[in-house]
């Protein structure tokens, strides 16, 4: 039986990956679940497992888990246009005119590990924050669902010739990117606004003579 260790966060797009993989393995399964801030959970893993999977981990895997499993590989939320944080912000920023998901194989570095395979779709013209993230979750565990039964099968991981196109976004340049001043451009700002308007979350912010305002967001739970 195959040992397979899987690790999620505790949302509902995570519990449904977790669910599925239950079906596919069985007891073969580890599924960890766990919350932004939580410490790596070592303990609770396999020895040794023959798959590490990641679907939206809350965890930065170490290097030394990693190298104890067969195949580490995980699930990005993003084609491999977008790699490290604020993929969906990015994209709409930029005006990308396709998005998607990507399986790669993790290594030490985050968003750095060849591709195993990345499905995409073209980017709607009214599409928001919260529906490229939907859009991409339907997608994502599309992915993930054909790659566990391809596992389960005993059948190799696919080899993608895509690559990573651009060093991974970081969180400086996501708070960066919420950032308006006045003197910006009218189109600028449409732009910015648009990338990161997100129920729920802060909006994007203005400093006006050392004031700082906030744009009013939709109060409400996302689709996801």
């Amino acid at each position: 039986m195959e040992k397979v260790v899987v690790l999620t966060k505790r949302d509902a797009w995570c519990q449904k990956a977790g669910q599925l993989a239950q079906i596919v393995f069985g007891e073969g399964l580890c599924w960890v679940q766990g919350t932004l801030g939580d410490r790596f959970p070592g303990q609770s893993l396999r020895p040794k497992p023959d798959y590490l999977i990641s679907f939206l981990s809350p965890w930065i895997v170490p290097k030394q888990v990693l190298e104890a499993a067969k195949m580490a590989i995980n699930f990005h939320p993003a084609s491999c246009d977008y790699p490290g944080i604020g993929c969906y912000n990015f994209c709409l920023y930029e005006g990308a005119p396709y998005y998607g998901a990507t399986c790669h194989h993790m290594v030490e570095k985050v968003d750095r590990g060849k591709i195993v395979e990345e499905r995409r779709f073209r980017v709607l013209e009214n599409e928001t924050v919260e529906t490229l993230k939907f859009r991409t979750m339907v997608v994502m565990l599309s992915l993930y669902h054909d790659i566990l039964i391809d596992i389960a099968a005993g059948k190799p991981l696919p080899e993608a010739s895509a690559s990573w196109s651009r060093r991974p976004f970081t969180r400086a340049q996501l708070d960066e990117l919420c950032s308006i001043s006045p003197d910006m451009a009218d189109e600028e700002i449409a732009r910015r606004v648009r990338a990161t308007v997100y129920p729920g979350r802060p909006g994007p912010t203005i400093n006006i003579g050392g004031t700082e305002f906030r744009y009013d967001v939709p109060n409400r739970e996302p689709l996801a």
